[in-house]
């Protein structure tokens, strides 16, 4: 039985004052403060039972019974008596019976319930039982099994009994007459039980009344709400209880139309639902109550307002850059003006002009005004959103607009932005500037942080400057039109590349084991010489000595499989260094190419590797293994091939490499071949392929493992056998077993062993055994289209396991059963035949199941059957 602690009425712990039995009421501090709590002891206590209508049991040890223990006439009902005599005169509000449960039956089964009776005595029997005469508590399933705390209010029978001096105070416990005879009802409780008779100060009247955060507003509108909406307040207890507040709250315009809710904590809050509420103005108060259901006077009313209506999406207009319209330019300064367009209570606007978003507060009129400058020419939009006082949310508003272009354009042939091939330190270059804007007469230019210069226009606007950059790399240029009037555009930054590196020309795809010669040319003043190697060797560098005109000859000679990147440096008299040209070229490796014939993947199976060179002049093959690139082997070239044979001498991985190499002494490029080596044997089985039947079959298994001279297995990872091996073959018979759900998944674990007892790799083989039949037609062959609607067709059913001497079917398609099950005999070779011929085209299946005399059923089969 497990028991489970839960609380029934309290929600929070009490410090419970010392037990007082039959006295006056005792006060207990509880952190400073006060609360005044009695425990009274039960007096006499028993119960009655229906089995036995003349026995008494009064004051018996150990618990009290309620409910039918079994399912006999066997009604059980328990009884507590109190003595009130300490409470007349003593103040109380509430009277808590304590009777935890300590048995049950059904964890989802209770219908307890607490009677006021007449007295029990000594003398009460079921037959002589006390009268019910007020139920004054009852508790139903909660979701605990067993409430070891379990309690009910009777503060009411109390009252009534010490107003009316009654000494003595009879309490009943019983199960629910509607579930009385139901075992699963059937409880035990703790005994004797105990009266807990508390004195509660109520709570303290709420204070610090707020909606939204806001303090409350006794008239006007109050706080403005939407979509949400809080109410809160200070709720203190005097005795340290945990509070709720009650809360209501109903249009100013109609108080009939109230809305209740609970909020627990201090402070306490309710969040009403605004979604139920109307557009209007709300009043709203609260009062406190305390676990033991003591109540405070009540704070409020205060008022709210919800507004749940949204506004309007705003209006935007500009003067310098009107909706749809080119206005403006780079650079120029504009002002936006957002307005409520018709909504009367805008906040506040927020917007973006492609980048972050940004807010800001509408004037007392509802409008507000940005100011923007674009950085670029084109298609802009600026994006705004109204927001109302009750955080209400408009649709956008999109307003786009054209910016003119009204800085220069910068074009060079020579010194194009990514930089060009005829550029380079102190070469000149003429720069062209054209007009953004009408009436252009000059330019104003400056190279990066150098002094400006100013150009004039010709007739058409137009200018054009030579520059001869200094120093190499990334450059601005920075220019400014002016016009007839005086005034100055934006700036245009125009950001070229001086590349100063060399110029390389040569040919780019080139063959290993020639040579070509490459042209240096250079971009930076006062060259001498110039420095060239291969990306794959940095330490093997060449120089040659520049001409008077700063060119040079670059012969190289391609020697190795990997000189597919050349690269070039300049250097000018005092030792100065260009940046590096990279010259990627195509370079033809004459990789050769692996072939091979054998038994490759076989422990001990010699193969026979072919190499293959395109490389003119090729003498020989050099080839070796990765696992020991030490180890190399040659051969002679043959025309153009070689053959070699090579054992492996383990199981494993293993790779090949082959490189050719010609009369030059040049290697090309490598090739390679990787295989893995197994000595596993091979397992076949005509009869146990995917799905085989419930019959005897065979398995053949051929050794790969060199010497080997005999064959172990094992069925379903059982232990191993051996069987002897004939030429490295045997022949292994086996029945299946009947798989007990008509189907049934096995592996079969083979290896082989040499004399000296050693395993070679195992080979799982995997398949299924069914035993239900096999099932074909001719005139309906398996997942064909054919037949048709009102075309018979045969079907016969061959066994799927022995024994079989009938064959249950049916037949249905995807909306369900087509015919009802039929049971057809088998003849002799247990074979069994039906017919059916179906009325409609579509997809049907013939589900076939097979019988046994004994009655044993095979596993199902479903025979798919597409009828044209």
């Amino acid at each position: 039985m497990t028991l489970r602690r839960s609380l029934t009425l309290l929600t929070v712990a009490l410090v419970i004052a010392p037990t007082v039995t039959g006295g006056a009421m005792a006060a207990a501090e509880t952190a400073g403060q006060q609360r005044s709590e009695v425990t009274l002891s039960a007096t006499s206590w028993g119960h009655v039972d229906s089995a036995t209508p003349t026995t008494a049991y009064f004051k018996p040890s150990g618990t009290l019974p309620i409910g039918t223990w079994d399912t006999t006439p066997h009604r059980q009902r328990s009884y507590v008596n109190f003595d009130l005599s300490s409470l007349r005169g003593a103040p109380f509000t509430t009277v808590l019976l304590s009777a935890g449960e300590t048995h049950y039956v059904g964890c989802d089964s209770r219908a307890t319930e607490v009677w006021r009776t007449s007295a029990y005595t000594k003398q009460s029997t079921w037959q002589n039982r006390p009268a019910e005469r007020t139920r004054v508590a009852s508790r139903g399933a909660d979701g605990t099994c067993v409430d070891n705390d379990a309690t009910f209010d009777v503060t009411a029978a109390v009252r009534d009994a010490v107003a009316h001096k009654v000494r003595h105070l009879t309490l009943g416990l019983r199960v629910a007459e509607a579930h009385e005879a139901d075992p699963a009802f059937y409880r035990r409780i703790e005994a004797p039980a105990t009266l807990r008779v508390v004195n509660n100060a109520p709570p303290a009247k709420p204070t610090d009344l707020r909606t939204n955060d806001e303090p409350c507003a006794k008239d006007g509108i109050g706080a403005l709400a939407s979509r949400q909406l809080k109410l809160s307040a200070q709720a203190p207890d005097p005795d340290g209880d945990s509070t709720s507040g009650q809360f209501s709250w109903w249009p100013v315009a109609d108080p009939s139309q109230r809305h209740t809710g609970v909020g627990p904590g201090n402070p306490v809050e309710a969040y009403p639902d605004t979604s139920a509420l109307a557009d209007g103005t709300y009043a709203w108060e609260v009062y406190a109550q305390d676990n033991w259901g003591a109540k405070s006077s009540t704070a409020g009313p205060c008022r709210f307002t919800v507004d749940r209506t949204d506004p309007k999406a705003p209006a935007v207009v500009s003067a310098t850059y009107p909706a749809d319209t080119e206005g403006g330019g780079v650079g120029v300064a504009g002002e936006f003006t957002f307005s409520p367009n018709g909504s009367t209570d805008v906040a506040r606007y927020d917007y973006s002009f492609g980048a972050d978003t940004r807010e800001i507060a509408a004037g007392p009129d509802g409008t507000a005004t940005v100011s923007f400058t674009p950085t670029a020419n084109g298609w802009h939009s600026v994006v705004v959103r109204a927001w109302d006082r009750a955080g209400n949310l408009s649709l956008s508003t999109y307003h786009s607009f054209i910016v003119k272009e009204t800085r220069p354009t910068v074009t060079s042939d020579r010194y194009p932005p990514q930089g060009g091939p005829d550029g380079g330190i102190g070469v000149p270059g003429v720069f062209r500037f054209a007009p953004g804007t009408p009436n252009v007469v000059a330019y104003d230019y400056r190279l990066d942080d150098g002094a400006s210069a100013t150009a004039t226009a010709g007739p058409d606007g137009v200018a054009e400057v030579t520059i001869a950059p200094a120093t190499g790399g990334d450059h601005v240029l920075f220019v400014r039109s002016t016009d007839t009037s005086g005034v100055k555009s934006p700036e245009r930054e125009y950001r070229f590349l001086v590349d100063a590196s060399p110029v390389v020309s040569g040919p780019e795809n080139v063959e290993l084991g020639t040579s070509a010669t490459y042209t240096a040319k250079p971009r930076m003043p006062g060259v001498a010489e110039y420095d060239y190697w291969f990306a794959s060797a940095e330490s093997t560098k060449w120089t040659v000595k520049a001409n008077a005109d700063g060119t040079a000859t670059l012969p190289v000679e391609f020697t190795s499989a990997d000189q597919n990147v050349l690269r070039v440096q300049a250097r000018d008299a005092s030792g100065g260094l260009s940046p590096v040209t990279e010259k990627r070229l195509w370079l033809n490796t004459w990789r050769p190419t692996i072939g091979y014939e054998g038994d490759i993947g076989t422990e001990g199976g010699a193969a026979t590797f072919t190499f293959t060179t395109p490389m003119p002049n090729a003498v020989e093959f050099e080839y070796w293994l990765t696992a020991d690139p030490a180890t190399r082997w040659t051969v002679p070239v043959s025309g153009n091939t070689a053959t070699v044979s090579y054992t492996p001498p383990r199981i494993g991985d293993y790779e090949m490499l082959a490189r050719a190499k010609n009369t030059a002494g040049v290697w090309s490029a490598a090739d390679d071949i990787t295989w893995t080596v197994t000595n596993d044997p091979t397992v076949t089985s005509k009869e146990f392929q995917t799905n085989g039947r419930v019959f005897p079959g065979t398995f053949t298994f051929e050794a790969r493992q060199p010497g080997a001279v005999a064959f172990e297995y094992s069925f379903g990872w059982g232990p191993f056998q051996r069987i002897a091996a004939q030429d490295g073959r045997a022949v292994l018979a086996w029945t299946p077993p009947l798989p007990p759900e008509g189907s049934a998944y096995h592996n079969l674990r083979v290896r082989t062993v040499t004399a000296d007892n050693v395993s070679s790799q195992e080979k799982t083989y995997y398949f299924n055994i069914l035993s239900a039949p096999y099932v074909s037609s001719k005139e309906y062959p398996e997942g064909e289209w054919s037949g048709g609607a009102g075309v018979p067709g045969t079907f016969t059913f061959t066994p799927g396991m022995p024994g079989i001497v009938s064959y249950t079917y049916h037949v249905r398609n995807d909306w369900g059963a087509v015919t009802e099950e039929v049971t057809v005999p088998a003849d002799g070779s247990g074979a069994g035949t039906m017919t059916w011929t179906p009325s409609d085209r579509g997809v049907f299946s013939v589900f076939v199941r097979g019988n046994t005399a004994d009655g044993t059923r095979s596993g199902g089969i479903g025979y798919p059957v597409y009828v044209r």
